[in-house]
């Protein structure tokens, strides 16, 4: 099984995820701190972030700042419970093989590190990522196979965003040229032992690229003052991917529109957000599925806290800011069923950003 380890680093220095029988969404990148808010993030995406998820937030960037070295490492547990056993495998016998992925038979495997260097200011963003997240799953106990999932992307993106009637309406649009490779496919205990196998895995990558357009805007209401605090609110829509989702051979992106309300309240940020609402990504129905709750709570600038419900599962995120340096701790389920509450993957994601 270590030939098939080697596919998944083959994968990510030619950048090249949902699986067969799964329902995991389709992404470029989502950083640390939307995830750890629960992914709820349209009314807030007032950082770096805002290129992926409402460029309209762009208009309530606080400062400028310039990130060179920025990447993020996410594992599963599933896929770090494989890699321990496969370390014990002999990747050339059948046998060995067979039994490995017979243990492993519906259990969801999942990695990805993603870079992405930025710079932001009041208004504007521009940045370069470069993501690769690759999924496995084992099936079928007579003739064991497992299905590959991978996807990367590369590329860069760029935003504005406009402030109007004093600073309340925002409206703002970024740009994203991605280059493309996906791999979907089932490789049976035969296809490992091959000698040819990461010939084979690389013959079947596909390619394709586009250039992608979200428009979105955040409207901030007046301060209102509820008991002894003042609060202020913010409603936000985001259409994303509204051109240049057909990825040629590989895997396209779909086009989605999402709304989200944010509260700010002293240290405080709380989010809720509806992913797709309109309905366009149509393999999924499940509303459980789509709504993001979360929570963020600062210290002095240097320490933030934050928590979330996304997707039913609880997240927690942890992120140290000394300026300069910007550590990220980070956990939170995907749901890789049909529904929401029906089979979850538990991730780990760790950050590390240095800049100025």
């Amino acid at each position: 099984m270590k030939k098939l380890l080697c596919c998944f680093p083959l994968l990510i220095p030619i950048l090249v995820s949902s699986i067969l029988h799964a329902n995991e969404y389709n992404y470029i990148y989502r950083g640390t701190r939307p995830l750890g808010m629960g992914g709820a993030f349209v009314a807030v995406s007032n950082d770096q972030n805002a290129l992926f998820y409402n460029p309209a937030g762009l208009s309530h960037v606080p400062d400028r700042r310039l990130v060179l070295f920025s990447v993020e490492a996410e594992v599963g547990q599933g896929a770090y419970d494989a890699y321990t056993d496969i370390l014990d495998v002999d990747t050339d016998n059948e046998l060995e093989v067979a039994e490995f992925l017979r243990d492993y038979i519906g259990e969801y495997s999942h990695a990805s590190a993603a870079v992405f260097p930025y710079y932001i200011r009041p208004h504007f963003a521009f940045g370069i990522f470069g993501t690769a997240k690759t999924n496995f799953i084992a099936r079928n106990y007579q003739y064991p196979s497992i299905v590959v999932d991978s996807t990367s992307d590369a590329g860069a993106a760029l935003g504005y965003a406009h402030a109007f009637f004093d600073d309340a309406l925002s409206i703002g649009a970024s740009l994203k040229y991605v280059v493309r490779q996906s791999l979907n496919e089932e490789y049976t205990v035969p296809d490992i032992t091959s000698d040819n196998f990461d010939d084979l895995v690389e013959d079947d990558v596909q390619d394709g690229y586009g250039t992608l357009l979200d428009v979105g805007f955040i409207y901030r209401f007046e301060e209102i003052a509820i008991g002894q605090k003042n609060v202020i609110f913010q409603m936000g829509l985001s259409a994303n991917n509204l051109i240049g989702s057909d990825m040629d051979d590989a895997r396209d992106l779909e086009e989605h529109v999402d709304i989200g309300l944010t509260a700010y309240v002293d240290s405080w940020v709380l989010a809720l957000d509806y992913f797709d609402v309109a309905g366009m990504i149509d393999d999924e129905d499940d509303p459980g599925k789509r709504i993001r709750i979360g929570a963020e709570y600062t210290f002095e600038n240097l320490l933030t806290l934050r928590g979330g419900l996304y997707q039913g599962y609880i997240t927690l995120g942890l992120e140290i800011d000394a300026r300069y340096v910007q550590l990220d701790l980070l956990t939170y389920a995907e749901e890789v069923g049909t529904y929401a509450g029906q089979h979850s993957d538990r991730r780990y994601v760790l950050g590390l950003k240095f800049g100025f």
